[in-house]
């Protein structure tokens, strides 16, 4: 078994082999995509269609919870990721870019050569919740060169405390179901007291939270008490826009909350928009593709990436025993079967001098 921090899977990936299969064993080992690796790119392939998809899911959880209780088979289903996490995860690991992206960059090219000096408006961007979790500022706000600043950027404590909110450990309803149907998966050593998927998805979101707030420029704003969450976060982003000189882009994917956002003084809604379906294949960096594979494996619990010479390389994004520190250095968890083959050993090698570095 190897630890390693996402940042480091690109250690993985060197040592894979030019062509990797990628299954969800939590979807009855159903095959997610291809993986060419044999180029500067990496080429993703035979991406399982949404219908396909949408066809091993209800094959599973007809199998999984038969003859349970309505309350319970509603819980179980919330567990088995549909479509929308696997097109989700494309986006935020920036190989299905927003369709508007041009339309930020403006924004971004307004912010930096606006001069406060000469009488020009000081730019900040500010999040939503699904800003966030598409991880807009680590893909499109953050500077990759030490010597350039990056924008001002704004964060309303309404958006924490979203983020903050959970649902409780998984059922051990699920587990038993689960079990029962599929004992080959050892659903167990996955997911036992391990936090629910949406849990997990607030958690990779409140990763990219604390990014943002860890940044040169970022300003958290207070945040009214109040039923309405989108209002809150609006009137706080608000509240601080009216001031002179100050233009305030919030960024979301939300129709209605950028709706929510018109006719304020200096607020800017900025919708970011993404294509609905996702393509057959994409080309792609390997940092893209290394930040997939984490979210995958956070969302379906493990991935098994088959190897064209017959080994398995199981990434667990969730485990039994996973912790809070875990979650803060965004770990996974590799295992390799059979575990005899070079491979592991070669990786612990390179794990080692990365960690030297």
């Amino acid at each position: 078994m190897i630890l390693l921090p996402e940042r480091y899977l690109i250690a993985l990936l060197n040592q894979l082999g030019d062509r990797v299969s990628v299954h969800a064993p939590l979807l009855q080992d159903a095959q997610l995509f291809t993986v060419d690796l044999s180029g500067s790119q990496a080429r993703i392939e035979a991406i399982i269609s949404a219908r396909d998809y949408h066809n091993q899911r209800d094959a599973v959880k007809r199998h999984t919870i038969d003859n349970l209780s309505g309350d319970t088979s509603l819980r179980i289903d919330a567990e088995l990721p549909k479509h929308d996490r696997l097109r989700d995860a494309f986006r935020a690991a920036g190989i299905v870019p927003p369709t508007n992206l041009d339309a930020l960059k403006d924004y971004l090219r307004a912010a930096a050569q606006s001069d406060p000096a000469r009488g020009g408006d000081i730019y900040y961007f500010a999040f939503d919740n699904n800003a966030l979790r598409n991880r807009l500022y680590s893909l499109y706000l953050k500077s990759t060169r030490r010597d350039r600043s990056e924008p001002n950027l704004l964060l309303s404590r309404a958006v924490r405390e979203e983020l903050d909110t959970r649902g409780g450990k998984i059922l051990s309803e699920f587990l038993e179901a689960f079990n029962r149907a599929y004992q080959g998966v050892a659903i167990d050593q996955i997911f036992a007291n391990q936090n629910r998927l949406d849990d997990r998805l607030r958690l990779m979101a409140l990763a990219e939270y604390r990014k943002v707030l860890q940044s040169r420029n970022c300003e958290e704003l207070p945040a009214a008490d109040s039923a309405d969450a989108d209002g809150r976060i609006i009137d706080s982003y608000a509240g601080y826009a009216n001031a002179v000189g100050r233009k305030v882009v919030v960024l979301s994917s939300d129709n209605e909350f950028i709706l929510r956002c018109e006719a304020r003084p200096n607020l800017i809604p900025q919708m970011v928009a993404y294509p609905l379906e996702l393509d057959a294949a994409y080309e792609t960096d390997w940092e893209a593709l290394r930040w997939l594979l984490y979210q995958l494996a956070v969302v379906y619990g493990r991935l098994d990436l088959q190897l064209a010479k017959g080994a398995i390389v199981r990434v667990y994004g969730v485990w039994k025993g996973k912790t809070e520190h875990d979650w803060l250095q965004e770990h996974v968890k590799i295992t390799i079967t059979p575990s005899s083959i070079p491979l592991e050993a070669a990786l612990q090698r390179t794990l080692n001098i990365l960690q030297r570095v």
